[in-house]
């Protein structure tokens, strides 16, 4: 698990001496697949030691499932598949070059609409897509394998150490990303301001300087509603529209009393109880 966001490494070789990297990561950012190629070439490279002959290397895979992608952007993701696999190929004849390089990607947020994906397959992504507890009783009924991992996951979860511990870095995780939020808005609509400040008369200045402070105020907003949301999502699992539309709509102060509640609400409604 890593620092930076909440997400889950696992490299594994199997028997043929392929290695397989496997990334779950909740909210996918921009840079995911710059990151993800990254994570590849780091792992691919780590086979050979110095001096090492290149013929020894064997492929290596990239595995990701990825969460929910409000406010990132997936072009290069299929918009009605759950699955996509990329191989290095030739533009014009789609003739691969090498198997060394391998990457598959699972998207969660087409599990509703996509009908191609294996049995199998399915039944990881309704474990990973915030399952119910009727979600995990069926999965467990219909596979050993999955009735395997339901019950490592209920080990997991009673541990009340591995709980604090994912609870506080993922707190750490959302505030740090409230600050990211304000500071970058707030850095632009100053810029925005200042920008026209060179254009303006000197009497101009008190309706620069509310316009600056506008703008602070709306960043700020910006970032404590997506931190908020997250955090919500993260205790709570998805939120009802009507509650995604209480924060778009909440104000400044609002929003600060609603994070405050957040962190120890034992209900989401406790949250949003006036």
């Amino acid at each position: 698990m890593g620092a930076k966001s909440i997400r889950l490494d696992l490299l594994v070789e199997l028997g043929d001496g392929r290695r397989v990297n496997v990334e779950m990561e909740s909210w996918p950012r921009a840079v995911f697949v710059a990151r993800e190629l990254y994570y590849w070439a780091r792992v691919h490279a780590g086979q050979l030691k110095e001096g090492e002959d290149y013929t020894a290397l064997r492929p290596t895979v990239a595995v990701a499932w990825l969460g929910d992608s409000r406010g990132t952007r997936r072009p290069l993701l299929d918009p009605e598949r759950v699955h996509t696999r990329y191989r290095l190929c030739e533009t014009r004849t789609g003739r691969e070059l090498t198997d060394q390089i391998e990457l598959h990607l699972l998207d969660l947020c087409n599990l509703a609409t996509d009908a191609t994906l294996s049995p199998a397959l399915r039944r990881w992504a309704r474990f990973f897509d915030h399952p119910t507890e009727q979600t995990l009783a069926e999965l467990t009924a219909e596979d050993p394998i999955m009735a395997e991992t339901v019950q490592k996951l209920s080990l997991v979860s009673d541990d009340d150490a591995t709980q604090r511990i994912a609870r506080a870095r993922w707190e750490a995780v959302i505030f740090e990303r409230i600050d990211r939020a304000m500071e970058r808005d707030l850095g632009r609509a100053e810029g925005r301001a200042d920008g026209l400040a060179e254009g303006l008369a000197r009497g101009r200045e008190e309706g620069r300087e509310e316009g600056r402070e506008e703008g602070r105020e709306e960043g700020r907003s910006s970032g404590m509603r997506l931190g908020l949301l997250q955090l919500l999502e993260f205790r709570f699992g998805p939120l009802p529209e009507v509650r995604v539309a209480r924060l778009h709509a909440a104000t400044s102060a609002e929003l600060e009393r609603l994070m405050l509640r957040a962190k120890t609400a034992p209900s989401l409604d406790a949250v949003f109880d006036d």
